[in-house]
């Protein structure tokens, strides 16, 4: 299996995991905040289901545009639309299928090729994991808030 077709097997797994996790909040514990100052599960869902979009610019352009609080904010509007669980999880889905397509194209001998974003450094075969990484950093934390309300059971 090369290098790109794990990185799809591991992002879609995780995504699998992601939505089981996600479904397994109450309903009324979905936009729940831990402290008021958190970010809710349906938070989470819906920057999941936007994140795959940002891989043309990294994988294609070798660019990512800065996100400024501005854009973070445009892109909390946006993501707003998609209102439970099941949307968040389509979108996610149809996103991640365009990823896909993008990481299979992907030259090996270009993966460690490094580009620089707001976040640091990066090689390309990094950056092919972002998304999974994204959706395994926000799945820690959705299991997280299920215990500050009592929920310990292992997914």
């Amino acid at each position: 299996m090369s290098f790109n077709e794990m990185a799809i097997a591991m992002t879609r797994k995780m995504v699998d995991d992601f939505f089981v996790a996600a479904r397994a909040v109450p309903q009324d514990k979905l936009e729940w905040k831990p402290l008021d100052m958190g970010r809710s599960v349906l938070s989470l869902a819906q920057e999941c289901a936007f994140s795959p979009t940002w891989a043309p610019d990294l994988l294609i352009n070798r660019s990512m545009p800065d996100m400024t609080d501005e854009d973070l904010e445009a892109m909390t509007q946006f993501t707003s639309q998609w209102t439970t669980i099941d949307e968040c999880e389509r979108v996610c889905r149809e996103n991640c299928e365009k990823l896909y397509a993008i990481i299979r194209e992907f030259p090996a001998s270009d993966l460690q090729e490094t580009v620089t974003i707001q976040w640091g450094t990066f090689s390309m075969a990094e950056l092919i994991l972002l998304q999974y990484w994204n959706m395994l950093y926000h799945y820690g934390q959705i299991n997280y808030i299920q215990t500050l309300y009592g929920d310990y059971e292992m997914r």
